[in-house]
C-alpha cells in the first residue's frame, strides 16, 4: 500500500513519520493500544500521537479486519516478513505458532494480507520507533463470533504470558464511518469510554444496539480482552480526530482514536 495510504520514498516516509512522532518524551511499556488505520493524510497524526507514548518492545500481535474479501475468517502469516519502504519486519514464527495451536480457526495464509492496509500502515511507525530486531503477528480478522472473540482473546494471554520479554498487543480500528461529523463524534465517543473503561461488554452493546459501527471491532474486543486479563486497568485517550479534519466532506466522515492500554 506504500505510495497509496502511505509515502512510498523512504525519505519522505522517515521524515512524515517524525513529524507525527515530534512529541515523543519518554514512552513507557504498554499493554497494548487502538490505533487507526486510515492513510497518513487522515490520521498519522493520531497513529504518531499514540505510538510516541509507548515504548516499543521487539514483539507486537497485530490485530485488525479485512478489506480484501478474504472468505477465510481469521487469517495470519507464520512465516516470511512484511516489507515497507523501511526494510522487511519478520514474522515471529514462535509466537504465530504458538496461537495457531491454541486456535485452530486461526488459518495460515500470507496471501489474504496483500493488499490489506490495516496492519501495514502501522508498520512503518514500529520500525521507526521500535528496536531494530523488531518482529510481528499480523492477524487479519473478518469474525465477530463472540466464542472467536473469547478464544482468540484466551490464546493471546496464554502465549503474552509465556514470553520472558514484553508483547505489545495493537488492535488495528476505524471508529463510525459516513456520519456526519457531529453525530460521529458523540457515537464514538461512546465507544472510546467503553474502551478506556476495558469494559469489552459495554462495547459489544455500543455496536450492536446503537447505530455505530466500528472498522476492526473484533480486533479491539480481543486486545482488550487479553489485556484486561494481563492485568491492564484502563485506557487512555491520547488522539480523536475525524477525516472531515484533514479536508474531508463533513457530513459523511470516518472516525479516528488512538488509545494506549495500560
Amino acid at each position: 500500500m506504500a505510495g497509496y495510504h502511505y509515502p512510498a520514498d523512504p525519505v519522505t516516509l522517515t521524515k512524515e513519520i517524525d513529524a507525527c512522532t515530534a512529541t515523543r518524551r519518554g514512552p513507557r511499556a504498554a499493554f497494548g493500544a487502538l490505533l487507526p488505520h486510515g492513510s497518513f493524510r487522515h490520521c498519522g497524526g493520531i497513529l504518531g500521537a499514540t505510538l510516541a507514548h509507548v515504548s516499543i518492545p521487539r514483539r507486537c500481535i497485530v490485530l485488525g479486519p479485512s478489506h480484501t474479501g478474504s472468505l477465510i475468517p481469521w487469517r495470519l502469516m507464520v512465516e516470511g516478513a512484511y516489507r515497507t519502504p523501511l526494510g522487511d519486519v519478520p514474522i515471529d514464527e514462535a509466537c504465530a505458532q504458538s496461537l495457531r495451536e491454541r486456535c485452530p480457526f486461526l488459518e495460515d495464509d500470507p496471501q489474504a494480507q496483500q493488499g490489506e492496509h490495516a496492519i501495514e500502515v502501522l508498520l512503518p511507525f514500529l520500525q521507526r520507533l521500535g528496536p531494530q530486531e523488531l518482529t510481528v503477528v499480523p492477524i487479519v480478522g473478518g469474525s465477530e463470533r463472540s466464542e472467536e472473540l473469547q478464544q482468540l482473546a484466551r490464546a493471546l494471554t496464554q502465549v503474552v504470558r509465556m514470553q520472558e520479554e514484553p508483547v505489545l498487543l495493537l488492535a488495528s480500528s476505524d471508529l463510525s464511518h459516513y456520519e456526519p461529523r457531529e453525530q460521529t463524534s458523540e457515537q464514538d465517543h461512546a465507544l472510546i469510554d467503553a474502551i478506556c473503561a476495558m469494559d469489552d461488554a459495554r462495547l459489544t452493546h455500543e455496536m450492536r444496539q446503537g447505530a455505530t459501527r466500528m472498522c476492526g471491532y473484533g480486533a479491539a474486543v480481543c486486545v482488550l480482552g487479553a489485556a484486561k486479563a494481563l492485568g491492564a486497568s484502563h485506557g487512555t485517550l491520547v488522539s480523536y480526530g475525524t477525516s472531515a479534519d484533514a479536508g474531508g466532506d463533513p457530513h459523511s466522515v470516518i472516525g479516528y482514536s488512538g488509545i494506549v492500554i495500560r
